[in-house]
């Protein structure tokens, strides 16, 4: 028993490594794509920033109006071109000293130190957060300040070069840490970003899942918040070595980075640099290009220093790649030389055996033709036979239908017959002589049955051929085609059905119908009159009306 579920947990680890690898294919196709199309997304962003331009170049606008207009422009380039950004800062700051407005100063400043701080550009981020009043800072504000510190400590102690310093950067951030930990609202995003990454640095990876968790149901894909949240879940599946993962969210980051124009990342440069250390030399080159052209544009000495040591190793192996593949070009261009000369002599050989194969093939075709001439001649008669047993099946099964049909009728007749001898009989038993005359006077009976006679030949005709009203029609001029009333066919109708029942003779279609020959005639013509058709083709077209050579 144990050996089963042993093996039904390897099937079934089998199949999700499956999944997800497939997942994995997908996602990094997504994310070629993405990269490919990069110009879209840069075009919208354009475009957003020329509208909030523009907006600032209307008449009558207040300070106020342009300080709000600034903030919007400097959202947009903060993750895209940070000079452009710091400018937007700076204006602002100029705008908050005129209008002696000691928030919209704190509010500047607090910006600029955050910017900085992510630029590595750590003297102006002091200098900034040092002009800020700390007493007059909302809760808004003051979250926003101590996030500015901590991340200035933060960058510092990971990047200075002085051990000595080093430990007491991370004292200082730490210790702004916690006083976010205990002023932040434990719902926001700065909140569980903070209790993630402790969780994380602890070890503590599930409880760190849940969290992250709780961050991405705050955001969507494609959004800058969700591209931070997938990538430090990047880092989670890291710690846990699960790689599959880790790449995995890694190209979610990306692909939310390359949709919301974050020049300013770090996902696709670590998933470069994964791939090469697996061997995917071409895609992870591509990827550190890709990077290295964002941090460029961005204008971020620190981001761009981390991925030219990568790009310095990937390029080395792409190069030498290259070579091995150029190397590998001429040796098989070589093989293909050798190759088509030989192809050229066994070329030649056939040649001379085609040409011997020629002439044989010319009385070999001689007698091909003869015996095509043959098989076409057979053939015409084989449909020939077909078509006439095919009209001899629709023959036999009007004859069948049509006998069945009327020795039903003769049989109705009979009784019909023998019910009105009966009743004349007992007329005459009852001496009703005048009652008697009255009724054999009267001539509704014989109009009852001629009623009854094509109500029945009607069905009959319909039943042996369904699609007759509908191809009769397609013979007639569009406006002339005839619709059915109640089901049943009127007289024109009736004339060539019995015509399709091979009956063409007017005297017996005018005894059958009860009209004068004339009258039939008259009804042929006048029909033929509508055809779309040559008239004298009209009868032999409707006698083809359900035949299985139509």
């Amino acid at each position: 028993m144990k050996k089963i579920f042993v093996l039904l947990a390897l099937i079934l680890w089998g199949i999700s490594s499956l999944y997800a690898e497939n997942e994995l294919d997908s996602l990094l196709r997504a994310l070629d794509n993405k990269i490919k199309h990069d110009q879209t997304y840069i075009e919208i962003k354009e475009n957003r920033i020329k509208g909030l331009k523009k907006d600032k170049q209307q008449s009558g606008l207040s300070m106020k109006d342009i300080y709000s207009l600034n903030i919007l422009l400097y959202k947009e380039y903060r993750s895209y071109m940070s000079d452009s950004a710091l400018c937007y800062l700076n204006k602002n700051l100029d705008i908050s000293y005129l209008l002696n407005d000691t928030y919209k100063i704190n509010e500047t400043n607090i910006s600029i130190s955050r910017l900085c701080a992510s630029l590595g550009m750590y003297c102006e981020a002091f200098d900034a957060i040092a002009k800020v009043s700390k007493n007059e800072l909302d809760r808004n504000q003051t979250a926003a300040y101590y996030i500015s510190y901590k991340n200035i400590y933060g960058g510092l102690a990971l990047y200075t070069q002085n051990k000595r310093s080093k430990g007491e950067y991370w004292k200082q951030h730490k210790t702004y840490v916690d006083t976010l930990l205990q002023i932040l609202d434990r719902k926001s995003p700065e909140y569980l970003n903070l209790e993630e990454t402790i969780l994380r640095e602890r070890g503590l990876i599930d409880k760190a899942l849940k969290v992250n968790d709780q961050r991405l149901n705050l955001t969507q894909a494609g959004k800058g918040e969700y591209a931070l949240a997938t990538f430090h879940r990047s880092l989670l599946y890291q710690k846990k070595q699960d790689i599959i993962n880790q790449k995995k969210y890694l190209c979610r980051s990306a692909i939310s980075d390359v949709q919301s124009v974050i020049k300013d990342n770090a996902a696709i440069s670590m998933l470069a640099n994964i791939l090469f250390e697996e061997g995917n030399i071409n895609r992870a080159y591509d990827y550190i290009r890709f990077s290295l052209s964002n941090a460029n544009t961005y204008n971020t000495r620190l981001r761009a220093s981390e991925i030219l040591n990568v790009q310095t190793i990937i390029d080395q192996a792409y190069h030498e790649k290259s070579k091995h593949q150029k190397d590998k070009l001429e040796l098989y261009l070589i093989y293909i030389s050798v190759l088509s000369v030989l192809l050229f002599i066994l070329i030649l050989f056939i040649y001379k055996q085609m040409k011997r194969v020629e002439r044989m093939s010319i009385h070999v075709e001689k007698s091909n033709t003869q015996l095509k001439d043959l098989n076409i001649t057979l053939q015409n008669v084989n449909e020939q036979l077909q078509r006439t047993n095919m009209e001899v099946v629709e023959a036999n099964k009007i004859k069948e239908e049509y006998i069945s049909y009327f020795l039903h009728q003769c049989s109705e007749y009979i009784d019909k017959i023998d019910d009105y001898r009966k009743m004349v009989n007992r007329k005459i038993k009852d001496r009703e002589i005048d009652e008697l005359y009255k009724i054999t006077k009267n001539n509704n009976l014989k109009e009852q049955e001629l009623k009854e006679l094509f109500r029945n030949f009607d069905t009959m005709f319909l039943h042996l051929f369904p699609d007759f009203i509908v191809e009769f029609n397609l013979l007639l001029q569009p406006e002339e085609q005839i619709i059915l009333k109640n089901g049943e066919l009127n007289t024109e109708l009736r004339i060539f059905a019995l015509i399709r029942l091979g009956i063409s003779d007017s005297s017996q279609i005018a005894n059958f119908l009860d009209y004068s020959v004339n009258t039939i005639y008259n009804y042929r013509a006048k029909v033929k009159n509508k055809t779309k058709t040559y008239r004298s083709d009209f009868e032999n077209q409707v006698r083809k009306i359900g035949t299985f050579s139509r």
